[in-house]
């Protein structure tokens, strides 16, 4: 079985979704990560995950013949009321085919409610045969999940088969300011990761940024070759913010104006080839 090659719609952010699944399906790739991130995407409320929106997003997804596997919904776990919130994001994304939902674990400082918070949520997760895939952050702030080997300690801490890891290789390298290498990074997770997300980082003066995968410093030839011989194959989703950059104190900034379309089609497309050539040996 092949890696299923997903692309993540935080690339079109500031374009619709009609707009985002159209280029999606232009580059070749049939699965979608639908991305509602607070601060990453186009602002929304709680009030945008009803039936009326699950309706509108399924018709788009059949015009452009296209599944949504994994939703990514990144919140602070940890925050104030953020169950029933959450348990509602993981109903919307249930009907929309979802299996997987991404989102951030919580502040290091909040550990004691986020494990209070995910012992209901994993349960949740496993009434709607759901997986719950934490993230690692990527801005710098002390997490309960910084990084590969106390990630994997978490997940078997918190001992839920419903909650595992998505493994982030370009959010390593401005989280703990490339004094780790997600290359030898991710293999503490092989065994909770059940889901990627690709981005490749490069980096000037005033922070990092985002490139096409494959044209910054991460060695995605390594990083592929390898998780295109695990004995399960995990789903790689292409997740690319053009439009973020993250400041030297790895805080995220969202640019004033999308990024032009004919650029994302060009990274994206050249990303995509590159990923399943690397896959395909």
């Amino acid at each position: 079985m092949k890696n299923p090659i997903l692309i993540s719609t935080a690339a079109y952010d500031g374009y619709d979704l009609a707009t985002a699944f159209k280029e999606i399906s232009r580059a070749g790739v049939d699965l979608v990560e639908i991305a509602f991130i607070e601060g990453y995407t186009d602002p929304f409320t709680e009030d945008y995950f009803n039936d009326d929106n699950v309706a509108k997003i399924n018709a788009l997804l059949a015009e452009h013949n296209l599944l949504c596997p994994s939703f990514s919904s990144h919140v602070d776990l940890s925050r104030d009321g953020i169950v029933e919130a959450f348990k509602n994001r993981m109903a919307f994304a249930k009907k929309l085919g979802s299996r997987y939902i991404v989102t951030n674990a919580a502040p290091l400082q909040k550990k004691s409610q986020f494990m209070k918070n995910i012992k209901e949520l994993g349960q949740t997760a496993s009434d709607l045969e759901m997986v719950i895939l934490l993230e690692n952050p990527g801005d710098g702030n002390a997490n309960v999940m910084d990084s590969g080997a106390p990630a994997a300690k978490l997940i078997e801490e918190i001992g839920q088969e419903h909650v595992k890891i998505n493994y982030d290789f370009g959010n390593l390298l401005s989280h703990c300011f490339e004094k780790l290498r997600p290359e030898e990074d991710y293999k503490f997770v092989r065994e909770s990761a059940v889901h990627y997300h690709i981005k490749d980082v490069a980096s000037d003066d005033a922070g990092w940024y985002f490139t096409e995968i494959g044209q910054g410093t991460i060695d995605y030839q390594k990083i592929l070759k390898e998780l295109a011989v695990l004995s399960e194959p995990v789903p790689i989703s292409l997740e690319i913010p053009l439009r973020i950059r993250r400041a030297p104190d790895a805080s995220p900034r969202r640019a004033s104006q999308p990024v032009d379309l004919a650029e994302i089609r060009q990274v994206m497309t050249s990303s995509v080839d590159f990923v399943k050539q690397v896959l395909a040996g």
